[in-house]
């Protein structure tokens, strides 16, 4: 059970006090010493804390100063194993920023580095680095393009570790604003990200890590691209999970969301243990999204499925966005009904879905080739046509306490369901959930024909326990699968 009366706070962002003295301590260090006897190097040894022991021996960070070098690539260059970049002015880049060896990049205020050529701004190749502060602007994101703020790259075999990117902002990038493939212990806390061609956030084969407190609006999606994502928890598709691993132990924690008219706002291809939690997400095709991948061997085929995903707390939003699109979605392998490919397992809880759903099979909450997965004391407020859909293939759902309240109609329907067991091979117990017409205040104004469980298909087992349909117009509808009623309300 996961506690989502609050957020948590962000542990690994120092406080913006801390972070402007350290900003201004190093940039002072660095000042210092460029006209002194480092000047040359634009090199300054700072000591660090105090010894935690008598026996231990003090350590010296070498600060340098962006201004004392003729660009910023040649002062990185001069930072050794373990030093600090202060970047003090604004730059226009063209071509990546190598970073090679652990090293904390800091910015000062208003400072800006802008590409001026399609490409990375900082290529981290590195354990232990740390970029806190940066500004980073592409050259636009309207067409596809190799534009990324920050990409950090390791392999299956020797992975990059204990990456951090803090309190950072990204704008007009033509792919992604971060890409980290095979990083062990990456952060990405407090970023805003905006105006990029294909994701915000974008995590390839990454384990251990968090993506927490960041906004990202505005993922345009332009001709080209054939999806877009917000925040992305995947592996690479072409290559096999011996090369490219799922991504495992990833928490998303309480980011906005804003803007993926055409795709998904947080999605995951076959992650496991994965945690959705807190976010914020609205203006995007499907808010959520838990689903499978394809292999190297197999490229037409999904064969891994996302295992022990947990999506809670969360608040997904219809918005700006215009057509149909499930507001969660959770998908396993395979594809026919009855697949015998791996299936997905999540435990959905206690998030609120608003004027999500439409279309043939689309809902507040969309579940289909699963097994074991619960839902649970979920809100789905004024969805189109259907709150919960079991489409197909859902093994042992558990969906307890949730309430569905106010339907819309979509295109071509003449009936609403709070709960759908849309099509065959379903397995499920419905235990306390509930059905609330809206008020005019609410988000459907008008009453619409509405279906407390809609089982039209033969071939699925349900058990309906102490549901409360009372404000249905039908508590339930189907005759063609076995549904069992105990003390089930009217």
């Amino acid at each position: 059970m996961h506690d989502t009366s609050r957020r948590p706070e962000h542990h690994h962002s120092p406080t913006p006090g801390r972070r402007s003295f350290l900003i201004g301590a190093l940039a002072t260090a660095a000042a210092a010493t460029a006209g002194g006897v480092a000047s040359g190097a634009g090199a300054a040894p700072v000591a660090a804390a105090e010894p935690v022991s008598p026996d231990a021996v003090p350590t010296l960070t070498v600060v340098v100063a962006s201004s004392a070098h003729p660009t910023v690539a040649a002062a990185l260059a001069a930072v050794p194993d373990g030093g600090t970049l202060v970047v003090d002015r604004s730059e226009s880049v063209a071509a990546p920023l190598v970073v090679d060896r652990p090293t904390t990049v800091v910015f000062g205020p208003s400072v800006v580095l802008t590409a001026t050529a399609d490409c990375t701004v900082f290529d981290v190749r590195s354990s232990d680095v740390r970029i806190v502060d940066a500004t980073l602007v592409g050259t636009g994101a309207g067409r596809t393009g190799a534009g990324r703020g920050i990409v950090v790259t390791g392999t299956a075999a020797a992975p990059v570790e204990r990456v951090s990117v803090e309190d950072s902002h990204f704008s007009s990038f033509s792919h992604t604003a971060l890409l980290a493939t095979n990083v062990v212990g990456l952060e990405v806390v407090a970023c805003t990200i905006s105006d990029v061609g294909y994701a915000g956030v974008l995590l390839v084969s990454c384990s251990d890590s968090v993506v927490r407190g960041c906004t990202i609006t505005d993922v345009r999606q332009p001709p080209g691209y054939v999806n877009a994502y917000g925040i992305a928890v995947t592996r690479d598709e072409s290559r096999s999970l011996t090369e490219s691993p799922r991504s495992v132990r990833v928490t998303v924690d309480g980011n906005t969301v804003r803007g993926v008219p055409r795709w998904e706002g947080i999605d995951t291809h076959a992650g496991e243990s994965i945690v959705i939690r807190g976010n914020d997400v609205s203006g995007c095709a499907v808010g959520i999204a838990v689903v499978p991948c394809q292999n190297a061997a197999t490229p037409q085929e999904y064969v891994y499925a996302p295992t022990d995903v947990v999506v809670t707390g969360n608040h997904v939003e219809r918005g700006a966005s215009t057509g149909t699109g499930s507001g969660i979605v959770i998908k396993g392998a395979g594809s026919t009904v009855a697949s015998a490919s791996e299936r997905a397992t999540a435990v959905v809880e206690g998030n609120v879905v608003v004027g999500m759903g439409g279309g043939d099979r689309e809902a507040g909450i969309l579940l289909y080739l699963t097994r074991d997965v619960v839902v649970r004391g979920n809100t789905l407020s004024g969805c189109v046509t259907r709150g919960l859909s079991l489409y197909h293939s859902n093994d042992a759902t558990l969906v307890v306490g949730n309430t569905v309240e106010g339907l819309a109609l979509g295109t071509g329907a003449s009936i609403a369901a709070a709960f759908e067991v849309r099509s065959a091979s379903n397995t499920a117990t419905f235990v306390g959930n509930a059905y609330r017409v809206s008020s005019g205040s609410g988000p459907v104004s008008t009453p619409v024909p509405v279906r407390g469980v809609s089982v039209p298909g033969s071939g699925n087992v349900l058990d309906l326990v102490r549901n409360d349909w009372s404000a249905t117009t039908l508590p339930v509808y189907g005759r063609a699968s076995t549904i069992t009623r105990f003390a089930d309300g009217p």
